[in-house]
């Protein structure tokens, strides 16, 4: 087994922040941080390698045997860890068909995992509209307490989001994301705030294209540690040393990718802390793993 340690590009935002040390990061520029992209090969926010200077894409490219050969035409992931400090603007995701036609990008369905939130937190998520023409209204009349769901969460919980649904963080809610390799949001609300002293552009039309309509279902795992998730797109679990000794594979996958999100352990004989993300090469099963820690697990199903 390869045990890959690799370095996050940092994204700044306007509604980021410049504390990152509870979440096991230094910002050392100082800088308004909103997004740290843990693992990505993606144009627009591109990881490296710890310990040689080569980009993720590139170490893909040249090393296909790890990752199916063939199977993807880019590397597929995206990983991110998003620490707001105002409300994210409300969006819509597109799927594969609309993005490749209209972006020359991959759909986004994405999922989140709470790592901290304020008390009684909410994020918005979904919407209440029957009709396309009951939308299309709603959103003209700025009558956004009538469109948009909320849902109560904790720190703990995991949120899936597909293509189609309304969402939004909110500020203060400090998430794991794991998503497809795509950097395509449609903003279909943005508060009216200011950047350079001019309102963010919205994607009004192409939300309304991509919308699910009536609201596609809601899927929330309230304290999800030591449950899995699947899906077609990624596959998600949340390890807790204190409550197994090893991680093993539930799906056959090419490659496994993980997230520590609390603690420092020993990850087949390579040091991990709070912070760090790797990617694990080769044929196995079983993960040893030495020490008290959390790790996010994530990998795509053969």
């Amino acid at each position: 087994m390869k045990v890959i340690k690799i370095d996050p590009h940092f994204s700044e935002k306007i509604w980021g922040t410049k504390n990152w040390k509870s979440l096991g990061y230094i910002n050392k520029n100082d800088k308004t941080v909103g997004e740290a992209w843990l693992i990505s090969a993606h144009i627009n926010g591109l990881s490296y390698l710890s310990e040689e200077n080569i980009t993720l894409n590139d170490f893909f490219e040249n090393n296909r045997q790890y990752f199916g050969n063939e199977t993807y035409m880019k590397f597929p992931l995206l990983s991110k860890i998003i620490n707001p400090s105002k409300d994210l603007s409300v969006q819509v995701h597109p799927n594969d068909e609309y993005a490749i036609q209209n972006e020359n990008d991959l759909g986004k369905p994405e999922s989140w995992f709470i790592l901290e939130c304020p008390p009684n937190s909410e994020i918005i998520y979904g919407h209440t509209a029957k009709t396309k023409n009951e939308f299309i209204s709603l959103v003209k009349s700025n009558n956004w307490n009538k469109l948009l769901k909320t849902e109560k969460i904790n720190k703990g919980d995991f949120i899936y989001v597909p293509p189609g649904k309304v969402h939004a963080i909110t500020a203060g809610v400090k998430v794991f994301e794991l998503q497809r390799s795509s950097d395509v949001t449609y903003r279909l609300y943005d508060y009216d705030r200011l950047e350079n002293g001019k309102k963010r552009a919205l994607q009004i039309d192409k939300s309304i294209d991509n919308v699910s309509l009536p609201d596609n279902d809601s899927y929330i795992v309230k304290k999800a540690s030591g449950k899995t998730f699947s899906s077609n797109f990624f596959s998600v679990f949340i390890f807790k040393s204190t409550e197994h000794n090893y991680f093993e594979k539930y799906e056959d996958a090419f490659w496994v990718e993980l997230t520590v999100i609390k603690g420092k352990g020993i990850i087949e004989g390579v040091s991990l802390q709070k912070g760090d993300s790797a990617i694990l090469l080769g044929d196995f099963r079983k993960i040893k793993i030495i020490g008290k820690v959390e790790i996010i697990f994530y990998w795509i199903k053969k």
